[in-house]
């Protein structure tokens, strides 16, 4: 049955009460509502809520064929060629190339403005992929050459650290994925030395190499594990070069692209490139759809874009999942035939056979590392990583008895929340009972919550609550007072004046005169501010999952709601568990944890069917 046989009014009473159960948003309404006073029929007034409720959900677009069955508990509002007849005959949705509010292209439904996002971004991907590839020295990347450690290897095996080297010197584009530790830091130094050295070698000026990330804490990691990574290059044949190569830091890519806070258009653009010969990009997992067309709309003719990150990971909060679907589309390092001859000896007895003729060309230019330094596979951390990338529950399950030091999942018919507030407590007293920052800052690395929700029981804000007050009562803190010695807190806005972005955590210390100081990390030390100087922040005993990424701590507390959510999903669990370096403790029942690891983070796209 076709909407318009109810009415306009009956038509918002069905939307309203969508609304009231949560299944649609207010500005989704405005745009259903927009598009009526705008002679939109019923059926194209609904996609409208439906396409923007999917972007905000983190889709690029909207296949027309969930537009019908879209609202659960109402059964189809219409059938599917009523939406199909309606949208064709609608002004405002158009064709590619058209310029409508809405775009219908192969069944998908869009926002005009993801839709060019879409296309701008496989246009550019289509030039890198167009590009010559260059010629490759495996001697120099393999063991003889010195650059790349081989200890370790059985052998046969590939050293996939230098594979992915070898993609990026061969081409334009590179995507390097692989798990927390697997040496994704390690390969990129060891690329900018071969740059470095091949310019030197041909008497040309030394590459610029742009370094940035999505977030300030993701851009500062990336800088530190960078430094920390130079002493390796040490002996190596004009290894002081490369320290005049890299920048002095990393920039977040709003920086990097010269993005203001009051507008989308960037200073650096197709019109304007950035001026470097190298972009290199980390935990790329979390770059949107917006920000990779914009990334590469600047980069300048001729540059290299090197994308460093972990498929496995959650993906962008905003829409889009690009990292993760250029890995799926390239397959798990399988090559031509024509790189595999030219990679030669780089590649063991272990690498796959080439792919086949008029396969994926993306796969060329993406390697997957495969082996972590942090903890090993065999170790029980990476085996309850590997069965949550396979969705097997019942694998996971029955790891937490291999090894209960490192790995546990506590029983009960639910998580005990205000017990683990209790131990969260007592593993953060030290904090309050610190003096020097540099300790301080060290104890909060040690431990961490990480819950799947920001709101509800189990979710952020409630389990900070509850720690503080366990705090208040063994400590005898004021539970009216803000700050107070060996509070932790998370930035959660960039603000470029103070130096601090979103992500950042810092420990408020008292200086014994009854002032308080906020200490965050800085380069080679530490440094404070006034609490009045921090940007918008919140305490952070525990942390969003999504926060978590690109951190790493001692110890990891997991904390899924009671009840399985939406939100759930393999890509969560997987990126909270491989935060922990030694310890894990998931607190979920097994019906959760089960329900969790069978849901895998679905983006709705065209970029695969364009660049496939």
């Amino acid at each position: 049955m076709s909407l318009l046989t109810t009415g306009h009014e009956g038509f918002r009473t069905r939307l309203e009460a969508a609304f009231g159960r949560g299944q649609l948003q207010a500005i989704d309404l405005a745009l259903a509502d927009w598009a009526l006073r705008h002679g939109a029929d019923a059926e194209v007034a609904l996609a409208f809520a439906l396409v923007n409720r999917a972007t905000a959900d983190g889709h690029a677009c909207l296949a027309v064929a969930e537009l019908a069955p879209a609202i659960p508990g109402e059964g189809p509002w219409c059938s599917g060629a009523d939406f199909i007849a309606a949208l064709t005959a609608s002004p405002l949705v158009g064709w590619p190339g058209e310029a409508r509010p809405l775009i219908l292209e192969d069944r998908r439904l869009y926002l005009h403005r993801y839709w060019r996002y879409e296309t701008r971004l496989a246009a550019r991907l289509e030039a890198l992929l167009a590009a010559p590839p260059q010629p490759v020295a495996p001697e120099v990347l393999g063991p003889e050459g010195g650059l790349f450690d081989g200890r370790g290897l059985s052998p046969g095996e590939t050293q996939w650290q230098a594979v992915a080297a070898a993609v990026a010197l061969r081409h334009r584009l590179a995507v390097i994925s692989g798990g927390p530790g697997t040496g994704k830091t390690y390969t990129v130094l060891r690329l900018v030395y071969l740059l470095t050295e091949a310019a030197a070698a041909a008497c040309l000026r030394p590459p610029v190499v742009a370094l940035a990330a999505p977030t300030g804490k993701a851009a500062a990691r990336m800088m530190q594990s960078i430094r920390d990574g130079l002493a390796g290059l040490v002996g190596l044949p004009g290894a002081a070069r490369i320290a005049e190569v890299l920048p002095p830091a990393a920039n977040t890519l709003h920086r990097l692209l010269g993005l203001g806070r009051q507008g989308t258009r960037p200073r650096h653009d197709a019109d304007n490139p950035l001026p470097a010969d190298a972009v290199i990009v980390d935990e790329a997992s979390m770059v949107d759809l917006p920000m990779m067309a914009k990334l590469l709309d600047a980069l300048a003719p001729g540059a290299r874009l090197v994308l460093l990150g972990d498929r496995f990971q959650l993906a962008a909060v905003e829409s889009g999942s690009v990292l993760a679907e250029l890995c799926a589309l390239a397959g798990r390092n399988r090559f031509s035939a024509e790189q595999c001859n030219a990679f030669g000896p780089l590649l063991g007895e272990d690498a796959p056979a080439p792919v086949t003729a008029g396969a994926a060309r993306i796969a060329d230019h993406v390697v997957t590392l495969e082996r972590s330094h942090r903890f090993h596979a065999d170790s029980a951390i990476g085996r309850f990583a590997a069965a949550v990338n396979a969705g097997d529950g019942e694998q996971a399950l029955a790891l937490v008895d291999d090894d209960p030091e490192t790995l546990s999942l506590p029983e009960g018919p639910a998580p005990d929340l205000s017990a683990l507030a209790m131990q969260l407590a007592e593993a953060y007293s030290p904090l309050l009972e610190a003096t020097e920052p540099q300790e301080a800052l060290a104890l909060l690395e040690r431990i961490r919550l990480l819950c799947a929700t920001r709101v509800g029981p189990a979710g952020v804000v409630a389990m900070n609550r509850r720690i503080r007050e366990v705090l208040d009562l063994r400590h005898d803190l004021d539970p009216d007072r803000q700050w107070f010695h060996g509070r932790p807190v998370i930035v959660l806005r960039n603000d470029y004046r103070a130096g601090l972005f979103n992500g950042d955590t810092g420990v408020c210390l008292d200086d014994g005169a009854g002032r308080f100081r906020v200490w965050f990390p800085a380069e080679q030390s530490v440094r404070a501010l006034l609490p009045t100087s921090i940007p918008e922040h919140e305490t952070v005993f525990a942390m969003s999952v999504h926060k978590s990424q690109g951190s790493e701590f001692d110890t990891v507390h997991l904390l899924l709601p009671e009840a399985d959510s939406p939100v759930l999903s393999r890509e969560l669990v997987y990126t909270g568990a491989t935060r922990a370096r030694t310890r894990l403790e998931v607190h979920a029942t097994p019906e959760v944890l089960r329900a969790a690891l069978s849901r895998r983070v679905e983006r709705r796209s065209g970029l695969a069917a364009r660049l496939g």
